[in-house]
């Protein structure tokens, strides 16, 4: 132990950290190009503005909504109406 040669410690490791460093650069990589492409499905979302851009079935889905959101809103506009009413005609007696 006492002739322990550290140059080819070294050496030895010099393919070690050459793979480490290739792997970090792939990774780098693959991690650039998932962005890219995340940046791209998001300019079809988004526009430069920062407004959204509906999808048809998107657009479609929330105009049934608001258009189910108004009856219901008008259905308990009449049913307070009426109690309105009603509770006038018992103080009335």
């Amino acid at each position: 132990m006492k002739d322990f040669d550290y140059s080819k410690i070294l050496t030895s490791l010099i393919p070690l950290v050459l793979a480490a460093m290739w792997w970090v650069i792939s990774s780098v990589n693959s991690v650039h190009n998932e962005v890219s492409g995340i940046k791209a499905n998001m300019m079809m979302l988004i526009d430069p503005q920062g407004q959204i851009i509906p999808s048809p079935d998107n657009a479609l889905a929330r105009q049934k909504l608001r258009e189910d959101l108004i009856e219901h809103i008008h259905d308990l506009k009449v049913r307070v109406k009426l109690l309105e009413e009603y509770s006038k005609k018992l103080s009335i007696k």
